[in-house]
């Protein structure tokens, strides 16, 4: 049905409304049209038709895909007029999401085909135009369901989040980089939740997240991970809102470890500075 808006031009003679989809609240742009590209006559048969992907995306792919559904079930609306993605948004939202659904057994839609988009006048990247504070990234957080027993991360939490994701150092966030922290802590939650939610006490124990820091490939000794313990639990465990911090703080550290040794010149002997210490030393 991509053929019912052509070249950016309402063959319906629709006029903009703003988005009501909640997947799509808070992109670069808060206005809509109908019928949208695959022929949806409403926003809410929208949501219906993409509900499919509100997991998977959120938990799977990367932020790519949920851009590109946006611009083709809520596709951007200027001046009553369509704003259609380009074959090439498409091209790589599929290319970096294909492959993983593949493995729950899902095929790529075929009303997503990609030589179904136009290649000229057209969307190739989102804007990036909205800049998201950490007020405001809690807050869509909060209004996502990113919340445990209806406790949500606390403002220092979301500090780090913002911190791990701000790639070009802005303090703020823009709209790809906060779909890519979305991502992360879909991933941490559903981690806790399946793990640590549901017994007698919702909390982690230390033996437990001794096992959680190993399977995210955090080196630590002894030393170190009581110090961080000491930092993060209280009352015998950590809750969501900790366990959350504590694995972010142990990211950031870890990146930026390596972008150190990115940085060093080739010729240059590395010291036995290793990860492990750096860690420590960063801790401690």
């Amino acid at each position: 049905m991509l053929h019912l808006i052509k070249y950016g031009v309402s063959s319906s003679g629709s006029i903009c409304e703003p988005i009501t989809i909640p997947m799509c609240q808070g992109v670069s742009y808060n206005q809509t049209i109908v019928p949208n590209l695959l022929g949806h006559t409403s926003q809410r048969e929208a949501v219906m038709k993409m509900s499919f992907f509100n997991s998977i995306v959120q938990t799977v792919c990367s932020a790519d895909i949920q851009l590109f559904l946006c611009r083709v079930y809520a596709p951007e609306c200027v001046e009553d007029q369509v704003q259609r993605p380009c074959r090439s948004f498409c091209e790589k939202a599929r290319r970096n999401c294909e492959g993983l659904i593949s493995n729950f057994g899902v095929s790529w839609p075929n009303e997503l085909q990609c030589d179904a988009f136009p290649q000229e006048m057209c969307i190739s990247e989102d804007n990036r135009k909205e800049m998201l504070r950490v007020e405001d990234v809690l807050s869509k957080l909060n209004a996502g369901g990113y919340t445990v027993r209806g406790k949500s991360l606390t403002m220092k939490t979301a500090h780090m989040l913002l911190v791990l994701m701000d790639a070009d150092k802005t303090g703020n966030l823009d709209v790809v980089e906060f779909f890519k922290l979305e991502h992360y802590v879909a991933v941490i939650r559903r981690e806790y939740v399946e793990n640590y939610e549901g017994r007698t006490q919702s909390a982690v124990t230390k033996t437990q997240m001794k096992k959680a820091i190993a399977s995210h490939d955090f080196n630590l000794d002894e030393e170190t991970f009581r110090a961080l313990w000491f930092e993060y639990s209280s009352h015998g465990g950590i809750d969501y809102d900790s366990y959350v911090a504590a694995l972010t703080k142990l990211k950031i550290l870890k990146d930026r470890f390596q972008a150190h040794l990115l940085n060093l010149s080739c010729d240059c002997r590395v010291a036995s500075f290793s990860f492990k210490q750096f860690m420590k030393s960063a801790i401690i």
